[in-house]
């Protein structure tokens, strides 16, 4: 990630085809992952609802009608399940996330993406301590904090996929401008050459006669 903000003028859009094809992969690889989260989350990690939240995290073993046996989820297990998913759904977020940096984007999507899917990260994997203790509201900020992080990564994915692949065809039969790369290494240098060689406060650029 950091070779593609050091070469200059790249993007997405820009990228050679073994880059894209590579980037493609990945994007389709966490797209995958996503369907198959949703459906395992359905059907045996808490579905979709507050009751069957309640019981992936508290059990069933009150109630004597049903299909399948749920034992109480111990708060070693508990630590467990958030140890094994906070460091791998972070760094996927990072990643998808820094991709996302190399769209044209502006900054408020990109920052309000990046809060959703962080929020929604914590909030799904340590709403489960709260509902071990009996919080009646935690069972729907796990929910929703679980859609919110497949939400993140399927909208990052697409709007990377879109900038590889269809975005710069879109642009040329409007015959728009190709946008401009991204600088998150010096973003002030952009806006002083958007100044006319002065920074905001007013001082010269030295670089501007360089």
């Amino acid at each position: 990630m950091t070779q593609f903000y050091k070469q200059s003028g790249f993007t997405l859009a820009r990228s050679n085809l073994s880059t894209k094809i590579l980037l493609t992969l990945l994007l389709f690889t966490t797209l995958a992952g996503c369907v198959v989260a949703a459906l395992q989350y359905s059907s045996r990690s808490g579905g979709y609802d507050s009751e069957s939240a309640r019981q992936w995290i508290q059990g069933n073993e009150e109630d004597l009608e049903a299909k399948e046996f749920i034992s109480e989820k111990t708060p070693r297990e508990l630590l467990s399940f958030i140890h094994d998913h906070i460091f791998s759904l972070g760094i996927l977020l990072f990643v998808i996330l820094h991709l996302v940096e190399l769209t044209p984007w502006t900054e408020g999507p990109k920052i309000a993406l990046s809060i959703l899917g962080y929020s929604c990260l914590f909030s799904m994997l340590f709403s489960p301590l709260a509902i071990q203790s009996g919080s009646t509201t935690a069972t729907y900020t796990q929910i929703i904090g679980g859609s919110g992080l497949l939400l993140t990564l399927t909208l990052g994915s697409f709007a990377c996929l879109d900038e590889l692949w269809w975005a710069s065809g879109r642009r040329k039969s409007r015959q728009q401008e190709e946008p401009s790369p991204p600088a998150p290494l010096f973003p002030e240098k952009r806006t002083e050459q958007k100044s006319g060689g002065r920074c905001p406060l007013g001082h010269d650029n030295p670089d501007s006669d360089k």
